[in-house]
């Protein structure tokens, strides 16, 4: 049997795995980095469909089989916020939980660009139907984000027992801070159609998209770098 800091260390590249494999398919074949203006019309939108369809689906298909990929990141996220809870470690379920609900939201979209791109013939109107939806899911969807990250800024700041073997030591609790706080200001996605709150604009598409590639980016580094110091204090109380 793999000793848990082992089995933690295959989930963190499962998901890195499945995270570069989406956002290749993202940036190379669904063609939504960023997405079209959301002020063109429908007919400009079935056009794009139709001259980027083949791409588009098969960016769907990849995209949707390896966007789930927050789940085995969550899972570990929580097995190292256990470690600084004694008893039942609410916040540590509440960050998995909120981790896991995460993946919907970047599942989804590829699934409603795929759908959108499957039957090029129908109405201009349905298809920028399933575009908007896809598009405003992905943009305006933070609610379940801050459910990870809040308690794991929490449990990293105000926690006792930051060492070597700690992850998330306090400046990382203070980063997913901001990050989460950033990240609200998608809601308002649903009022502009141009300008830095539009759906491609500078504040709900680019700075969102910054901060959490950053942030998985910082999660994985920290992760990687404390599993093999705490697999050696494991073997070293063994012997």
């Amino acid at each position: 049997m793999l000793p848990s800091e082992k089995a933690q260390t295959v989930m963190v590249w499962w998901s890195i795995i499945f995270l570069l494999i989406f956002a290749v398919a993202w940036w190379g074949l669904l063609h939504m980095m960023p997405p079209p203006d959301a002020s063109l019309t429908s007919d400009e939108i079935a056009a794009f469909y139709l001259e980027n369809g083949s791409d588009i689906r098969w960016g769907a298909m990849i995209a949707s089989w390896v966007s789930a990929f927050m789940i085995p990141l969550a899972a570990v996220v929580a097995i190292q916020m256990a470690r600084f809870e004694k008893g039942v470690p609410a916040w540590s379920i509440l960050a998995f939980a909120g981790g896991i609900t995460m993946s919907m939201f970047l599942v989804f979209p590829p699934i409603c660009w795929g759908v959108a791109a499957f039957t090029v013939t129908r109405a201009p109107e349905v298809t920028t139907l399933m575009h908007e939806l896809a598009t405003l899911t992905l943009t305006s969807t933070d609610q379940y984000y801050v459910f990870m990250w809040f308690p794991l800024a929490y449990v990293s700041i105000a926690y006792k027992g930051h060492d070597e073997l700690s992850p998330f030591p306090r400046w990382y609790g203070w980063f997913t801070l901001w990050c989460a706080i950033a990240f609200e200001v998608g809601a308002l996605v649903f009022h502009f159609k141009t300008g830095p709150f539009s759906w491609n604009g500078a504040l709900v598409f680019w700075m969102p998209l910054v901060l959490f590639f950053l942030w998985l980016a910082v999660t994985y580094y920290q992760l990687l770098r404390a599993l093999p110091l705490q697999l050696a204090a494991a073997e070293a109380e063994e012997i």
